[in-house]
Formats: structure tokens, sequence, C-alpha cells
């Protein structure tokens, strides 16, 4: 097929909402744009619902991404339906590592005995144990070190010396620019992050 049979192909197989499983591994995306012919003859790419590109058709490899069902949670789906699972379960370990003095949401720890947590409350003192604490439905205040908001383009360094804008902080990741008026924003996870 010539490259523009294949875009044509791509264009009438693979609409924007299209779900597809990567051809290189096994991710789900979702097409975002139209799928277009990148620089390197024999290659289509589309992207993705991070405005990320990727391949739709790898010539060399002579391999059409798969389109998967639509009831398939995407990587970004699923990153959050797993945040909301777990930001509100605390696991054993976690509670037998509180102490005196530690807080949990507004409560201060001030006593612990066998399974039990005493806290000060509004109205004096309650008993906590984990059951308690996991209806509370607690949320993370912050994602590696940073307090979970809006932030108005703040420069940070990542993963080292890497320069990028801060657009908000989430509970499980950071979304940010590599420009300051650019408009491809992205969700990133990064080994480090330091405010400039």
């Amino acid at each position: 097929m010539t490259d523009s049979e294949l875009l044509e192909k791509a264009i009438r197989d693979y609409p924007i909402g299209t779900k597809i499983k990567s051809i290189y591994n096994k991710n789900i995306h979702i097409c975002n744009t139209k799928p277009f012919i990148f620089t390197c003859p024999g290659y289509i790419y589309v992207n993705d619902e991070n405005k990320t590109l990727r391949c739709l058709y790898d010539k060399t490899e002579n391999k059409w991404a798969e389109i998967i069902n639509q009831n398939i949670m995407t990587n970004e789906e699923f990153n959050s339906w797993a945040e909301i699972i777990n930001q509100n379960i605390m696991t054993q370990q976690e509670f037998k590592d509180l102490k005196v003095g530690d807080f949990i949401s507004n409560y201060e720890i001030i006593h612990k005995y066998k399974e039990f947590l005493i806290v000060k409350c509004d109205d004096g003192h309650d008993l906590f144990d984990l059951p308690k604490i996991n209806k509370l439905k607690l949320t993370p205040k912050t994602f590696l070190g940073l307090k979970i908001g809006n932030y108005d383009c703040v420069p940070v360094e990542i993963d080292g010396p890497t320069l990028a804008y801060l657009l908000e902080v989430k509970s499980y990741c950071v979304k940010l620019v590599l420009y300051k008026n650019g408009v491809s924003d992205f969700n990133h996870i990064p080994t480090s992050i330091r405010l400039l």
C-alpha cells in the first residue's frame, strides 16, 4: 500500500475516540486526533488522550495498532480508578506505623493502645480503629511533597535538570507543560520534582 492508501485506511478505521492497544506493548490509549503520516514514510501516528504521539501503523513490522473493545479502560482511566480505590484505604501496616502526635485528617493521635487510637477532635476525644479510619474516606493532601491543587505555570525541575511549568498537582501525578505559553500539557509521574 502507498502512504496515501495507508492514511485513508487509518482515517477510516481509527476515528477520534477509538481505543487502541499499542503496537509495542499492551498499553491502551484513545485516539484524540485524526491520524497523520509522520516524517518517516510508512509510519502513521495519532495523538492520544494525553496529547502523546502513538503509532497506528509501523511499516517495518507491517503491523497496525489493535482496535479494542470500548469497555476496556485506558491507562489514564485505570490510574484514576485505582487512585479512587487506594486513596480511601489504609493498610494494616500503615495503621501499625501510626504514632502519638501523627494526624489522621484533622484528628491528632494522643494515645495508642493495641488496635485502637485515641484522637483529639472538636468535641473532646474519639476512639479510632482501622475500619473507622477507612470510613473517613481520607484523601491525600500532597503528592511528592507538593500540596495537591492548581498552580499557575510555576517553574519546576523534573527528573533532574529538565525544566517544565507546573499546572496542577493531583493525588497520583503532576500536570505539566514544557513551554510557559504552550498548549500541550501532559500528566507525569516524575522521579523527582523541585520548585524553582
